[in-house]
């Protein structure tokens, strides 16, 4: 029998291209018995992974009380226990507390690291400021007991200083690469004149969208895209700065959740300018290798990006875009304009992201996943 792995989120979707797309499809493949169980998931197979309804009510309202917040884990776990797993695979730090009481019952227990979660917390505003520094001690302290107990997935190499003795899987891009270098050819800019840019992922003040819009402002005839949630309290707050240059401003996401599959789309559709990455300085990104760096390049796009060191060590010797200071909305306009008017350099950048992009793919990842599972196999074979 094949072995038997149980995926499990209380807050993200079925379809998040790491837990989804990624590592249950890759499992899946390689002839692991793989399940999934999150908030919106109904009973269906889907490219070899069995997806199951965890609630009987619409999920949405559950959410609405606090208890059915707290119940959440609960009952994640059991539909989990349920299905007679060798493996529950957990994807929250607020799980860990479940998951450590089946470690206890000898459940295998594996918990996968999507963010730096202590760092994290300081820069969610719906947290109070007095309560930040506890939680974030607090999830430091039991996302370290998990690790001293539990096999530890990274999606980030950075993430070792906290557990070393973590498995890298790195987020890297599972998009097959559909554009062609003689597509770059042609360049990005239309007969009228116009160019396009786009950002995409949960859009955000700390993901840099007052630094997108003002750029926008200052280079005319240039069109912003904007694909990815954003929540309506975010799209207030950039009422002001939008006026006057709504009509070069594309929302796609606002209140709703965008698709994967609908942001493949967007980069295939059309030959942009440049991906944005311009986020303002902070601690909590200054060392994360974003996955919308892998997948600008998997589609030939150059990338504008803030001018952390990581981010230039990375990005730099591969002469795919240009860095610049968030702080000063000037240089995100001349790196625009520079684009914009040395077609010779955008193609460079266009082309160079096009070839590096193979050396990022998930599948160099999926590899390490399975080896992971497979030591965990063998153990488990051996009791």
């Amino acid at each position: 029998m094949p072995m038997r792995i149980v995926h499990i989120s209380s807050v993200h979707p079925w379809k998040d291209p790491r837990i989804f797309l990624k590592q249950c499809r890759s499992l899946a493949a390689q002839g692991f018995d793989v399940h999934l169980l999150t908030p919106d998931s109904l009973d269906e197979f889907l490219d070899g992974v069995q997806l199951h309804r965890v609630w009987n009510q619409n999920p949405a309202k559950l959410d609405k009380s606090i208890l059915g917040k707290l119940m959440r884990p609960a009952m994640l776990f059991k539909m989990a226990r349920s299905l007679k797993p060798d493996v529950i695979h957990f994807h929250d730090p607020e799980l860990i507390p479940w998951a450590l009481v089946h470690r206890a019952m000898g459940y295998t227990t594996v918990y996968d690291v999507h963010e730096d979660n202590k760092t994290v917390i300081r820069h969610r505003n719906y947290i109070p400021s007095y309560l930040k520094s506890l939680l974030s001690s607090l999830v430091g302290w039991i996302e370290g007991l998990a690790h001293s107990v539990m096999p530890t997935v990274l999606a980030e190499v950075y993430y070792q200083r906290r557990f070393p003795k973590g498995v890298i899987v790195a987020n890297y891009h599972n998009v097959q690469i559909t554009r062609d270098v003689a597509s770059l050819e042609r360049g990005p800019i239309n007969a009228n004149g116009e160019s396009h840019v786009l950002y995409t992922g949960n859009v955000e003040i700390e993901r840099g969208v007052l630094q997108h819009i003002e750029g926008i402002r200052q280079a005319s005839e240039v069109h912003l895209h904007l694909i990815g949630r954003t929540y309506t309290r975010t799209f207030q707050k950039t009422a002001e700065i939008q006026k006057g240059i709504e009509d070069r401003i594309h929302w796609e996401g606002i209140g709703s959740y965008v698709p994967f599959s609908t942001i493949l789309q967007r980069y295939a559709e059309r030959i942009w300018l440049a991906g944005l990455v311009v986020f303002p300085y902070s601690d909590h990104y200054q060392n994360k290798l974003l996955t919308k760096f892998f997948e600008y390049m998997a589609f030939g796009i150059p990338i504008i990006y803030t001018d952390f060191t990581q981010w230039k060590n990375l990005l730099e010797p591969l002469e795919v875009g240009i860095a610049v200071n968030p702080e000063k909305p000037e240089e995100l306009v001349s790196a625009i304009d520079r684009l914009r008017k040395d077609q010779i350099l955008w193609q460079n950048y266009a082309k160079n992201a096009l070839h590096h992009s193979k050396q990022f793919s998930w599948e160099h990842e999926a590899v390490k996943l399975t080896t992971l599972y497979n030591e965990l196999s063998e153990h488990h074979d051996g009791k």
